[in-house]
């Protein structure tokens, strides 16, 4: 049994061993239920023609009793079953965090290649809850199929094959659809279009333009135009494909006809019972709908064997780069750093381009220093910090932390001595305590350590201005909460990286990108002077070169190198690109 296939089939005993056979038993029972009909109806036919009166009652009670079992077990399995999938939903989906969630690197959501599979897990994961109860239902199918073909096999045994007819229907159905589904897309381009239509139409963020401009009329003239030449496409696929349709039924219908015929002439000749045949032509009205169930089921297999083939591929490529990454004997994180942070050689490269992002990198962060890093747009400033997070691993040179290569330290216990504000922040939608205090989880639940690093972050008129203080709701998306602008999220965000005092590397990645120019002051004054780390770097990614006068060390990046490293006052009177981007910055507040 292949991986993939075994994951499916076990999904459900191993989450949930007590609900696994109620599942079992229901699915089965209730794709058999038809043919049970059917075979009560034959008896019960057979003892009305023979008079037994005894016998006629006894098969309506029974016939009672088997439809207030079978729907009482559909009621109570459908609860079951439900339960049963959305464990298997919750286990997946932790089995998939402690992959994506703690991979050392963020190679799984950032190299083409994993990226994908992984967003195909997200998107799969309906068809991997799903699997194992599919595989129950195709089972199920399976032997409906193969007992109503018996059943009318036992009138008359030519009529066993009588199930292979509905197969060009089915086949000739999944072939409309298929053609249907590529009309569909074909014509895709004009229906996204007629919806971006009718979106500027009929929403309040464009009302203003399109009543400014006097739009409406014009932008439902497109709107009919496109739905028209997209719909037009999609009616000659299904003219088309309705042809084979309705010849693979006009053949099954002569199949259906022929076996009645053969049904009556058996009744008639005394080969079989009246109630054998009324419970065969029972099942035999059933054909068509069993095999589309078989056929569906399988096809449904088939999506969560998929899914699960990308999950097991996930998983294995997460922990073949944990082996990788993380060293059989780490050495120990030092408490402070004594000389500071070196970069030797630096290189790294990004998966989906050809130019390095990153090249012979060679720099001193001094410890107790405040370095900024500065450049312009695709300079690489972002991709060192990561870096030196330990988030990518170094596609050539090393870094150094008091002489020790940082791939020698467990990349957990590295990163506990990290911390950073990055300028594009998380917004983690939970209360104001909550959201700050996850910067540090052994002291989430201190109001005084999360009130101190709001003030370090200069939260004070945040905090004034919510209702319920560190206990308001923050965010829309996930419940009612406040609403948040983007300099205040960007404020909670720097007051979660202020949870952790004494870090090795503090990280400040646009910090300001969203806040005021007071605000925006006042936390580098803070930063660079009360907060500096005697024991440890700061690192300030900025564009705002006005901002980088308060750092101990300016690095200019340009094209994945350095191009310039040294104080304000020198680069600024040294006419390379620092002091050009410096003068062009400073025209604006002259």
């Amino acid at each position: 049994m292949t991986g993939p296939l075994r994951l499916v089939l076990t999904l459900g005993p191993r989450t949930d061993l007590a609900r696994t056979p109620v599942v079992v038993a229901v699915a089965i029972l209730e794709q058999a239920t038809g043919v049970g009909l059917a075979v009560l109806l034959g008896l019960f036919s057979e003892a009305a023609s023979r008079h037994a009166t005894s016998s006629v009652l006894v098969l309506s009670l029974c016939l009672a009793v088997f439809v207030m079992l079978t729907q009482g077990t559909f009621i109570a399995g459908y609860f079951t079953r439900l339960r049963l999938s959305e464990e298997i939903q919750h286990e997946t989906e932790r089995r998939f965090i402690d992959v994506a969630g703690t991979t050392p690197t963020l190679e799984i959501h950032e190299r083409p290649g994993r990226a994908a599979r992984a967003a195909a897990v997200r998107a799969g994961r309906a068809d991997l809850r799903e699997g194992f109860d599919r595989v129950l239902w195709l089972a199920g199918a399976a032997l409906v199929w193969v007992a109503s073909a018996v059943l009318m096999a036992a009138v008359v045994p030519i009529l066993a094959v009588l199930p292979l007819f509905a197969v060009p229907v089915l086949l000739a159905t999944r072939r409309a659809d298929r053609e249907r589904g590529a009309a569909v897309e074909r014509a895709a381009p004009r229906t996204r279009l007629a919806e971006h239509l009718f979106t500027l139409a009929a929403t309040a963020g464009h009302g203003r333009e399109t009543r400014l401009f006097g739009l409406a009329g014009e932008l439902r003239r497109r709107h009919r135009e496109q739905w028209d030449r997209g719909g037009r496409d999609i009616l000659v696929a299904e003219l088309r494909s309705r042809v084979p349709l309705a010849l693979a039924w006009v053949v099954f219908v002569l199949a259906y006809a022929a076996a009645i015929a053969l049904m009556v002439r058996a009744g008639l000749t005394g080969d079989a019972s009246l109630g054998l045949i009324v419970a065969a032509a029972a099942v035999s009205s059933q054909i068509v709908g069993q095999a589309q169930a078989l056929l569906s089921q399988l096809s449904w297999v088939a999506a969560s064997v998929r899914a699960a083939r990308v999950f097991l591929q996930v998983v294995e490529e997460g922990a073949a780069e944990r082996a990788a990454v993380v060293p059989a004997a780490p050495a120990a994180v030092p408490s402070r750093l004594e000389r500071g942070i070196t970069l030797e050689g630096l290189g790294f490269r990004y998966g989906d381009r050809d130019r390095p992002a990153l090249s012979g990198i060679d720099l001193e962060l001094p410890a107790g220093s405040v370095v900024a890093l500065v450049g312009e747009n695709g300079a690489g400033k972002s991709t060192l910090v990561k870096l030196l997070c330990g988030l990518y691993r170094p596609a050539a040179g090393r870094v150094l932390v008091d002489g020790t290569d940082l791939a020698r330290f467990a990349p957990e216990q590295w990163r506990a001595r990290v911390t950073a504000a990055f300028q594009d922040p998380d917004h983690l939608e939970l209360r104001l305590g909550e959201s700050v205090g996850l910067g540090s989880l052994e002291h989430g639940d201190d109001p005084e350590r999360v009130l101190e690093a709001l003030r370090t972050a200069g939260g004070d008129r945040l905090l004034d201005a919510l209702p319920d203080g560190l206990h308001t709701r923050l965010g829309r998306t996930s419940w009612d909460g406040e609403g948040l602008s983007g300099g205040q999220w960007q404020t909670v965000a720097n007051a979660r990286a202020a949870m952790r005092r004494e870090p090795l590397l503090r990280i400040l990645d646009e910090p300001t990108a969203s806040l005021d120019a007071r605000a925006e002051e006042w936390l580098f004054q803070r930063y660079a002077g009360a907060s500096r780390l005697p024991g440890g770097v700061t690192v300030l990614v900025t564009h705002r070169l006005t901002t980088a006068r308060a750092a101990d060390l300016i690095v200019v990046l340009d094209g994945g190198r350095v191009a310039e490293t040294g104080t304000h006052d020198a680069l600024s009177r040294s006419g390379g690109l620092y002091a050009e981007l410096f003068r062009l910055q400073a025209r604006y507040f002259v």
